[in-house]
């Protein structure tokens, strides 16, 4: 019975609910933007005797939509009772196969609702933080110290955010056209405090030209982010090759894959020092 209930759900699914003019959504696209329009379920026009649990996801999905609306408008008060409405109408909706299999993906776009409602007070601010840090970063030959305080400030901002119970995986354009997880934004912010010490580590070039003819002594090799770790907790944690590596670039931090600081560092595949690449299998390094 349950193979065939399984077997059942694609074709069943597979019909006019699909139609982009009814406003039905596709799950492929809802699971790279997670837009309400893009929800498996349509919420325009349903043809004649469409089956009671996709009235139900019409109906929902239409709440879901209007709420989106008024989130993006500032009017997250507004949208609650919508979302509200939206939760009551799923949880009663007939438990069909469709129903069935599309229940966690409503449950996941009122999550992701509620999840912009508490972002968009502090949106304005993490905006402008994380493209302040972008900005300085940017340039050629940013100010250090200009710099530093903007990282702190975006670092701080993400980290409100967080605390006002968002989701930091969840998708959004903090920069237009730029759809991705939040915590890539806050991991482009962390990963600027290595262009702070490139720039610390260069002389002055106006007041002594001479102390610039020797690039290859002073030069430096680029790093990430410290996580907001300091170096000795890095030497306890990594072990074998990784900490052997890490001592050889006593000033810098590797960039990698994952979460920030000395715990990603120790998962990582792969780390990046500028140019140079060291690939890891557990705590060794691989053999090339």
């Amino acid at each position: 019975m349950l193979g065939l209930l399984l077997a059942s759900a694609p074709a069943y699914a597979s019909e006019w609910w699909h139609e982009n003019d009814r406003g039905c959504g596709l799950i492929e696209n809802w699971r790279k933007t997670n837009r309400i329009a893009d929800l498996p379920g349509c919420d325009g026009e349903l043809p004649k005797g469409a089956p009671p649990g996709e009235v139900a996801m019409h109906d929902a999905k239409k709440l879901l939509r209007e709420a989106e609306k008024l989130i993006e408008s500032d009017k997250s008060a507004e949208a609650e009772p919508k979302i509200a409405q939206a939760t009551e109408l799923m949880n009663r909706a007939p438990s069909d196969p469709r129903v069935h299999w599309a229940r966690g993906h409503y449950a996941q776009a009122i999550k992701v609702l509620k999840g912009k409602a508490a972002l968009a007070p502090k949106l304005s601010k993490l905006r402008s933080s994380y493209k302040a840090v972008v900005d300085l970063a940017g340039q050629s030959k940013p100010d250090g110290k200009a710099l530093g305080d903007a990282i702190n400030t975006c670092v701080a901002a993400f980290k409100e955010v967080e605390g006002a119970g968002v989701d930091l995986a969840m998708p959004y354009e903090l920069t237009v056209g730029k759809l991705r997880p939040l915590k890539e934004d806050l991991q482009e912010c962390e990963a600027a405090k290595s262009k702070v010490s490139d720039t610390a580590a260069k002389p002055d070039e106006t007041k002594k030209p001479e102390e610039t003819k020797k690039p290859e002594e002073v030069k430096k090799p680029a790093g990430g982010s410290d996580g907001g770790v300091p170096r000795e907790k890095w030497v306890k944690k990594l072990k074998g090759d990784r900490k052997k590596v890490f001592e050889d670039h006593a000033d810098a931090f590797p960039e990698f894959e994952g979460d920030p600081g000395p715990k990603g560092a120790a998962k990582a595949a792969e780390w990046k020092y500028g140019s140079e690449v060291f690939r890891f299998k557990g705590n060794k390094l691989k053999k090339e």
